[in-house]
């Protein structure tokens, strides 16, 4: 099972942050997306379902929505699920499982 450790430090109340599965190869990394909603920690696939672009520049809402700075999709922090589009597909959900201050990822 692939998965990443990282420290609760790294990612602040009310952010997002993108980390790296690890791979054999660099090329092979697949980016997940932290956020941390209101306390709670949510692993998500990093890059928008629209085009490819990175949502880490985009912004979390008040009220748990994701939105794409690049065209404006809009995304469920908890679930990943398209809240508005143009995205169609809802982003990947990982597992989060949090042991002291180290938060740990897993697909």
């Amino acid at each position: 099972m692939t998965c990443v450790k990282i420290s609760l430090k790294e990612i602040p109340k009310n952010s997002m942050v993108e980390f790296y599965f690890p791979a054999q190869k660099p090329w092979e990394r697949k980016p997940v997306l932290l956020v941390n909603y209101n306390g709670e920690i949510y692993a998500l696939e990093a890059f928008c379902t629209h085009n490819g672009l990175s949502l880490e520049d985009g912004f979390l809402t008040d009220d748990g929505r994701i939105v794409c700075s690049w065209h404006g999709s809009v995304f469920d922090v908890k679930t990943g699920k398209v809240l508005d589009g143009p995205a169609k597909r809802d982003l990947k959900k990982y597992n989060v499982k949090i042991e002291g201050d180290e938060v740990i990822v897993s697909e």
